[in-house]
């Protein structure tokens, strides 16, 4: 059974004025477990969307989302919120997504109470967190659980909004662009962490991607969206070297290249 099976989404929005939209048409995917799947596409090409639904953040207008084989449109309020630990974000911006005014202790801790063998014990909390930041590398992880966000550079930030995913026990993580803005260093390091992760946990990923070089790199298969629609998708190696839509070749022409 797969982590995660779209079958035929279709998500419409209305403008201000009436106008409808839509955003994704007639969308089937599926990603397996311990399975990294790319989503690839321009911006404005309903990848993001696509994400945020595979979330259960927002609700398609036609279609199913199974988790295990379960649909999440004919689960109760109850089932949803238990089901759905199992699926886990990493957003664009590290920044925007961790609460400010919460140091990083606060922000794990709310995370993992609410995992479903979570420990209540204050003192097994507390070695969690700290196992949680140096399994991301953050070390010693005693010496961050204090700081805010704002006292965190640009890759710790993004390696706390990891920890926060990971302390839920996911079995998938739906990242959406997690490099995008980061400097080199940065996403090499970043790309090394999630890949380790993968390795270690056996987790699924759906990597929504405009960088062509992060799916080629990351990606076990991949799909490339354009308006819309997926137009193309198979295993990385043979999409990447050999595409069959002039979309997904014009994506790979845009690649810049050191050496012609």
């Amino acid at each position: 059974m797969p982590l995660l099976a779209l079958d035929a989404i279709t998500h419409i929005f209305r403008r201000s004025g009436g106008a409808l939209v839509t955003a994704v048409r007639d969308v089937s995917l599926v990603v397996e477990e311990g399975e990294t799947v790319a989503l690839v596409g321009e911006s404005g090409s309903g990848k993001s969307t696509l994400g945020r639904i595979a979330l259960g953040l927002l609700r398609p207008d036609a279609g199913r989302v199974l988790i295990g084989g379960k649909s999440l449109g004919e689960m109760s309020s109850r089932e949803l919120r238990r089901e759905r630990v199992a699926f886990q974000p990493i957003f664009q911006d590290a920044t925007a997504s961790l609460n400010p005014r919460r140091p990083v202790r606060d922000l794990l801790r709310q995370a993992l109470r609410q995992r479903p063998a979570g420990a209540t014990e204050s003192t097994s909390i507390e070695r969690s967190e700290v196992e949680l930041l140096e399994s991301v590398g953050l070390r010693p992880g005693s010496a961050y659980l204090e700081r805010y966000p704002h006292e965190l550079s640009g890759g710790q930030r993004q390696r706390v909004a990891i920890a926060r995913a990971l302390a839920m026990g996911p079995r998938l993580i739906v990242a959406d662009e997690p490099l995008s803005g980061a400097d080199v260093s940065i996403r090499g390091q970043v790309l090394n962490l999630l890949s380790d992760i993968k390795k270690e946990r056996g987790l699924g990923y759906l990597m929504i991607t405009h960088d062509i070089s992060i799916a080629r790199a990351f990606a076990d298969r991949v799909a490339v969206m354009c308006q819309g629609e997926i137009v193309e998708q198979g295993p990385a190696t043979l999409v990447l070297t050999e595409p069959t839509q002039d979309y997904t070749k014009r994506l790979l022409a845009a690649v810049p290249r050191l050496f012609q």
